[in-house]
């Protein structure tokens, strides 16, 4: 391919914009709320759509419910999010943001769902298949071992 080096240049540099993109929003977020993006995301997601379950909320974020519970922890003890157990089902867990949380959100910078999140739902879907294909790709040149690392925030997401 004519030009290949510049390509991968261009790519190589671009790729680091996106990231440094993320790292600045996530820096201002933790400045201003002292949460880090995902949880501030994570807090979006229950001002939304209040009384979902962990599950619920791993799955809208694209994290492992394990990770999910361990974030809620945290926001439960800096009372931010509490947790409800269902009365017709003792084993079903509700969340919901606390007075503190929905204050804290109000006050906290856009886009809660972060900067990457946000990008995606500007772009067509033509743009996002090629992103879909291309990044499917590079993942498998790179023989990425670690599989379970796409249900981990990255940092600032």
């Amino acid at each position: 391919m004519e030009g290949r080096p510049e390509r991968v240049q261009n790519i190589t540099r671009q790729l680091r914009v996106v990231f440094r993109a993320i790292q600045s929003h996530s820096k201002t977020v933790e400045r201003t709320c002292g949460l880090s993006s995902a949880k501030l995301w994570m807090m979006s997601e229950l001002s939304v759509n209040p009384g979902l379950k962990v599950s619920e909320l791993a799955r809208a974020l694209m994290i492992h419910a394990s990770t999910c519970s361990n974030m809620l922890d945290q926001l439960e003890d800096k009372g931010l999010v509490r947790r409800d157990r269902s009365r017709a089902d003792q084993r079903a867990v509700h969340l919901y943001l606390t007075d503190a949380g929905v204050k804290l959100l109000a006050k906290a910078p856009g886009p809660a769902q972060g900067t990457l999140s946000s990008a995606f739902g500007r772009l067509g879907d033509g743009h996002l298949l090629q992103l879909e294909d291309g990044l499917s790709a590079l993942v498998d040149a790179m023989q990425v071992k670690d599989e379970k690392g796409g249900l981990v925030p990255i940092y600032g997401e």
